[in-house]
């Protein structure tokens, strides 16, 4: 009996120091077997959210954080960032996430893929709304794509979030111009760059 508590404790030590969340790999590292993982979901200390992914059944369930976990390549983009971001206050209603062409994702989320040369360029690392630490783009990139598929933004929105974006802190219009060359919509944000230096 002894030893199974030492397990409980191998798990929930773990837990606490990675959000919440363990793999089946992970157990296998710790020193847990596959048969125990069940006994674990039995007795109510964790939960299954996904394949070989588990939670501590005291935490809120964190889509975002899953998702990631399931999808390492899952970039957080769009409306979802601007929402992590603090550039929005608009919860999305769709989860918007960027990935490589070649890369499958299975789900009801707002997907794009672009090509490996666009995907990297921009993303960092993040807070999801429940604390956990997500892979988003920054701010510059999010624009330039609000400004490259002005169809999935209505104009309201969009001012409101380059006002965020041009009252915070963070910005950074240098790099906002590099990346506007890198995705050919330089005139189009440098003329924005000179009519928010005017306000």
């Amino acid at each position: 009996m002894g030893d199974n508590m030492s397990n409980e404790e191998k798990l929930k030590e773990f837990l606490k120091n990675n959000y919440g969340y363990i793999t089946t790999s992970d157990f296998l590292n710790i020193g847990i077997s596959k048969p125990l993982i069940q006994n674990f979901i039995d007795k109510g200390v964790i939960e299954k959210v996904s394949h070989g992914l588990y939670m501590d059944t005291n935490n809120f369930i964190d889509e975002y954080y899953i998702l990631q976990r399931k999808y390492p390549s899952v970039v957080f983009s769009y409306n979802t960032a601007f929402y992590i971001l603090n550039l929005t206050n608009r919860t999305p209603s769709e989860i918007d996430i960027t990935v490589p062409r070649d890369k499958r994702v299975r789900g009801n989320y707002n997907l794009h893929r672009v090509s490996d040369n666009y995907y990297s360029i921009g993303i960092i690392e993040a807070v999801s709304p429940l604390g956990n630490p997500v892979k988003v783009y920054n701010a510059e990139r999010c624009i330039c794509d609000m400004l490259r598929s002005e169809n999935e933004f209505d104009l309201e929105l969009q001012n409101r979030i380059l006002n965020y974006y041009w009252h915070s802190k963070e910005k950074n219009i240098d790099l906002l111009l590099e990346y506007a060359k890198i995705f050919n919509i330089y005139d189009k944000v440098n003329t924005i760059v000179e009519v928010m230096m005017k306000w």
